[in-house]
């Protein structure tokens, strides 16, 4: 969040000192401009309108961005319909959608197709700046050429005030001369300015769309379809309701920022296993086995001792049950999934920021899956 509102503060504070420059050399910028005041200003006109289009482009990703990260911490506005990501507001809409690794990459085209169209039109201000800057250049060395022609053509050698008739005939030539510098100067000038906004733009939509396929990637992508949780439930014992409490747990861990990463079975117990930061690793179920839960632990933890040097993975077990039964260490039960919904907004899992604590708790959630897996076989 901070990376991105850092790029619209550049964005200010440059367009700041661009105008306390063109408010403290105002004289020079004016006799640059009258030069040639129709060129000129058109070229200072599109200057203002690229300045306008990037602030414009960013105003516009800004509730995007927002809305994106509420979604992210479970908060979604689903009063605000966004454009720019409505592809994925759309495939979200239906909590247990099941979205494949091709889905996601169609997803994320989409998105990235429609940031390359805002892109483009910044593009084009700064590709037409340097045309006026070009065409400003040529007109000038037109009108220099062909006013150095016109007096070699009309002097007359053999009048005696042939020099002041070639200095006041040299004012032609010398204005074109100053025209080609003066449009040269505001075009490209202006397109290293439309440019560098057009840039903390393109930075702040990289970080966004960074952001959505690291979220994507880690979270949604693990959604099972409804068919294949209906499978993993459909042996267990307690048959009332559920793949309806499976379903509501899976969504608890998820908007709570815990990365699910399996819907599997414990012997006939449907059980999910959600990884958090700080090496922690939640095994929720319906099972009120005690003996399988503390020996599925046991499991668990000597294959952690074995594969593990100094590192202490936290694992836990919460269980969804209305029955008042004792389950041994490091189970904790709850009554309805609601009640562990609630606990799980109030114990939020801490999301990594920077890339490499990314790149260190992806290897990590991989590694816990592989043990699992493992134990589970």
């Amino acid at each position: 969040m901070k990376k991105f509102h850092r790029n619209l503060n550049i964005m200010s504070v440059f367009t700041a000192l661009l105008l306390i420059f063109a408010l403290i050399f105002w004289r020079t910028f004016l006799n640059i401009a009258i030069t040639n005041i129709f060129l000129n200003g058109i070229i200072i006109g599109t200057i203002f309108f690229g300045i306008g289009l990037c602030f414009v482009n960013m105003f516009k990703l800004l509730p995007e961005y927002n809305w994106m990260h509420a979604y992210f911490k479970g908060r979604a506005n689903h009063g605000f319909s966004p454009k720019l990501l409505r592809p994925i507001s759309l495939a979200l809409r239906n909590k247990h959608l099941h979205i494949t690794t091709s889905d996601l990459t169609e997803l994320l085209d989409l998105v990235a197709s429609r940031i390359e169209e805002e892109r483009d039109s910044v593009r084009y201000v700064t590709n037409t700046l340097i045309f006026l800057g070009l065409l400003g250049t040529f007109w000038g060395l037109i009108i220099t050429v062909g006013g150095f022609a016109q007096i070699l053509m009309n002097i007359d050698f053999s009048n005696a005030s042939v020099l002041h008739e070639m200095q006041l005939g040299m004012a032609g030539p010398l204005s074109g001369m100053a025209t080609a510098f003066t449009s040269s100067l505001l075009g490209l000038a202006g397109s290293l300015i439309v440019g560098f906004l057009g840039l903390q733009l393109q930075f702040a939509q990289t970080t966004m769309f960074n952001e959505l396929s690291d979220f994507m990637s880690q979270h949604i992508l693990q959604r099972p379809s409804e068919d294949a949780c209906i499978k993993v439930c459909e042996c267990a014992p307690v048959k009332e309701d559920t793949y309806t409490k499976i379903s509501a747990m899976f969504d608890s861990f998820t908007n709570a920022g815990y990365d699910v990463r399996r819907l599997t079975r414990l012997d006939t117990y449907p059980i999910i296993v959600a990884i958090g930061t700080q090496e922690q690793v939640f095994i929720a179920t319906l099972c009120e086995d005690r003996e399988l839960l503390q020996t599925f632990l046991k499991r668990l933890d000597l294959c952690f001792a074995d594969t593990l040097d100094n590192i202490e993975i936290n694992t836990t077990i919460f269980c969804v049950s209305p029955n008042n039964v004792d389950l041994g260490n490091r189970v904790k039960r709850f009554s309805t999934t609601d009640a562990l919904d609630n606990y799980l907004a109030k114990h939020q899992n801490v999301l990594p920021v920077t890339q490499e604590d990314k790149d260190t708790f992806i290897a990590y959630a991989e590694y816990i899956d592989t043990v699992v897996e493992y134990v589970l076989k």
